[in-house]
C-alpha cells in the first residue's frame, strides 16, 4: 500500500498574498526634509534643496511623500518633488508607508496574469505572515473569480469554501 498525496494530484493552486509584494521596498520620503527647518516652504530654498538631492537612491522603490501636520506647503511642493522621484520610483503616492505599500499591491494586482488561473481550483493562502492588508484578499477575490473555477480561504488541509462555479 502506497501513500497517495490526494493534494498534490488534486489540482489545487495555492495563492499566498504576500507574494505579490515579496521582493519590494518602501520608503518615505518627508517633505519637511526640504524645509531648512522652518514650518512654512519657501520656494528658492526648496527648489535648490530637492535638486541638489540624489534621487537615484529611490531607483526601483515605492515611494511615500509624507507632510508633516504642523507645516505648511503649497500643493504644487508634492508634485515638484514627485517629478524629481518618477524617473527613478516604481511607484509614488501621497501619505505614509502603508499607503505606499497598498499602491504597490494595487499595481501587482493590476498585473496578475489572471489567466493562469483560468477554471482552476484555488486556495488563497490565510495564513500569511499578517502584513497583507485585509482589502487585497477582497480585490484579489475580484480579480480571480470570473476566471477561477473555484475558489477557497485557507490551507489545502483546512479549507473555506468561497465561490463555485
Amino acid at each position: 500500500m502506497s501513500i497517495v498525496n490526494r493534494v498534490a494530484e488534486s489540482g489545487l493552486i495555492q495563492f499566498d498574498p504576500a507574494i505579490l509584494v515579496k521582493d519590494i521596498t518602501v520608503s518615505v520620503v518627508s517633505l519637511s526634509d526640504f524645509l531648512n527647518g522652518e514650518p512654512i516652504l519657501r520656494e528658492k530654498p526648496f527648489r535648490q534643496l530637492i535638486a541638489d538631492h540624489d534621487w537615484a537612491v529611490f531607483s526601483g522603490q515605492y515611494v511615500a511623500i509624507q507632510i508633516d501636520k504642523d507645516t505648511l506647503v503649497p500643493q504644487w511642493a508634492t508634485m515638484l518633488l514627485t517629478s524629481y522621484l518618477e524617473p527613478y520610483a516604481l511607484g509614488i503616492c501621497l501619505g505614509d508607508q502603508a499607503t505606499a505599500l497598498d499602491m504597490a499591491y494595487e499595481k501587482a494586482l493590476a498585473k496578475l496574469s489572471v489567466e493562469d488561473y483560468s477554471e482552476k481550483n484555488i486556495i488563497i493562502k490565510g495564513c500569511s505572515d499578517g502584513s497583507v492588508p485585509d482589502w487585497v484578499y477582497v480585490r484579489l477575490m475580484e480579480v480571480l473569480q470570473p476566471h477561477a473555477n473555484r475558489i477557497a480561504y485557507g490551507e489545502a488541509c483546512s479549507s473555506v469554501p468561497l465561490y463555485k462555479r
